[in-house]
């Protein structure tokens, strides 16, 4: 199962850079659409059976609960920093574009928040970060009770 895990990350962070590479740099006008939904939706999916796996492995430990309270306040802290650093992302990035889609001047007028310019909005290491310290912490929880 170990082995599936880190076969797993391994697609995560390709699917990570998949979606960055066909991501258009906010210094570009683009109009041939885009190219990174194609890796969205599979890097959503890989994302999903990435956490399921560390669902499944998480379950097959045996810990003490003291173990799993350490673990419980790292996940929650490392959720809240990952949290803060995808906020902090999302901030410049749409300071870079100009503004959100309803300002007149943003270089995503009229586009709705998927295009073209902010595929890594969704699809990022903080994104999966968060994805997995949530996971862990829910884990972890339900471990401890």
């Amino acid at each position: 199962m170990l082995r599936n895990t880190v076969f797993l990350l391994i697609l995560c962070i390709l699917f990570i850079y998949l979606v960055d590479l066909f991501t258009i740099n906010h210094n570009v006008i683009s109009g041939n659409g885009n190219l990174g939904l194609l890796f969205m939706f599979p890097g959503l999916i890989i994302f999903l059976l990435f956490a399921y796996s560390i669902w499944i492995c998480l379950g097959n430990l045996q810990l003490p609960t003291k173990t799993w309270m350490f673990i419980s306040f790292g996940a929650f802290f490392l959720l809240l920093l990952f949290c803060y650093l995808e906020y902090t992302f999302v901030l410049q990035l749409i300071d870079s574009l100009g503004g959100t889609p309803e300002i007149e001047t943003s270089k995503i007028y009229r586009y709705s928040w998927l295009n073209q310019y902010t595929n890594t909005l969704f699809i990022n290491f903080f994104t999966l970060s968060i994805f997995i310290s949530g996971v862990v912490l829910l884990r972890s929880f339900l471990r401890l009770k």
